[in-house]
């Protein structure tokens, strides 16, 4: 008897937690041997259906806890349809520099550390989509030509409520 009452709540639980958020999109793009090389420029497209909701764009970068910085600089573009149904949305089109804070400077962590792995959200934009194919392209900002210990970066596209 005790065996059913383990299925039935190893059931709910798997139930319960698949019901939370789900993102509109999501995607990863890892980096090999944990190097972002200059000509390595991850791409995301994401098509949106253009209807009333906003949508929280949010990228997360994954760094090992060897990575040696305290920041990471990167040039993001933004290309899409615009449309004047929604507004002017093209506030965030084309190349802008951001900088996602890793570290404070006496090198504790800000992000979420699991094991060896620290991950750091970079909250780019909150809007509204008109239909079609939004593009979002990363380039590493700084003038090295690789930057190690960058394991991988996720977008992740989620309707606001």
């Amino acid at each position: 008897m005790s065996y059913l009452k383990l299925c039935a709540l190893v059931l709910i639980l798997a139930a319960t937690i698949s019901c939370g958020d789900q993102p509109y999109f999501m995607e990863t793009i890892s980096f090999d041997g944990q190097k972002w090389t200059q000509n390595t420029m991850p791409e995301f497209k994401v098509n949106f259906e253009g209807d009333t909701s906003s949508y929280d764009v949010i990228f997360t970068f994954r760094t090992s806890t060897d990575y040696a910085y305290n920041n990471l600089w990167i040039y993001l573009t933004t290309a899409g349809p615009m449309c004047p149904s929604i507004g002017d949305n093209t506030a965030f089109f084309g190349r802008k520099a951001k900088e996602l804070k890793i570290a404070k400077p006496n090198g504790e962590w800000l992000g979420q550390k699991s094991g060896t792995f620290i991950e750091n959200k970079l909250y780019y934009i909150r809007s509204k989509f008109c239909k079609g194919t939004y593009t979002f392209k990363l380039e590493q900002g700084i003038t090295m030509k690789e930057m190690q210990n960058i394991s991988d970066v996720t977008i992740e596209v989620k309707p606001t409520y």
